[in-house]
């Protein structure tokens, strides 16, 4: 007992220095609830092929990364501080991307299913109409790029606490399912991308500017 009292209270201090790395280097970061938000309720309301994006996504709106209730209340992960860091480092690279890029990011990520606004024209030409076309579940190599660079991530923190390697096979699926409007359908040409990466990230190879920042705060470096 008194062995698992100090890793908690070690995984609290390394989490503790995770968000406040996150903060110095995004103004503005917080952590809030999605059950306060009324933006995430919509978000909820729109992404109605996502069951389960309140209650155990996380969701990052720059600069503010918005966790599902559970998370506040101590029952998300299992109270695991180590999912929970897996995931903010995650979120970090998102942060960071979004303030490297800007909206670019957001142009990015939300395609193509963002071009479908381009039926508002409809009101001029009904051609326009054929832009609804794009809310169609079409791969989006952009959203695949940027979730790629954070479960990478998740890949490296996983492993950098537990020692042990990320279920690859899970991240595949938030990839070609609902979870991310089915993404980017290619499994075994992702399932050999991470795999690769992980053995990158195992021997320090190619490491991120963020996965270094990370790295040191979980291996205490």
């Amino acid at each position: 007992m008194a062995a698992l009292s100090a890793r908690f209270i070690k995984n609290l201090e390394k989490k503790t220095d995770l968000e406040a790395t996150i903060e110095e280097k995004i103004p503005g970061f917080e952590i809030k609830s999605k059950d306060e938000s009324n933006l995430m309720k919509l978000l909820s309301f729109l992404l109605f092929f996502n069951k389960s994006f309140m209650k155990d996504y996380v969701t990052t709106f720059y600069p503010k990364v918005y966790v599902p209730g559970a998370w506040k209340k101590q029952k998300f992960g299992k109270d695991r501080l180590d999912v929970k860091m897996t995931v903010l480092a995650h979120e970090y690279v998102h942060l960071s991307d979004r303030k490297k890029m800007g909206w670019l990011f957001n142009i990015l990520y939300l395609s193509p299913q963002i071009f479908a606004l381009l039926a508002v024209g409809a009101f001029w030409d009904l051609r326009f109409l054929t832009a609804l076309l794009f809310l169609l579940p079409l791969p989006s190599p952009g959203r695949a790029w940027l979730e790629y660079r954070g479960y990478c991530m998740s890949i490296a923190a996983h492993y950098w606490l537990t020692g042990s390697k990320y279920n690859i096979d899970y991240v595949v699926r938030q990839f070609t399912t609902g979870a991310y409007y089915w993404m980017f359908p290619f499994k075994s040409f992702l399932k050999k991308k991470f795999s690769v990466r992980f053995g990158e990230i195992v021997n320090e190879v190619n490491l991120t500017s963020e996965m270094k920042d990370v790295k040191n705060i979980l291996l205490d470096k």
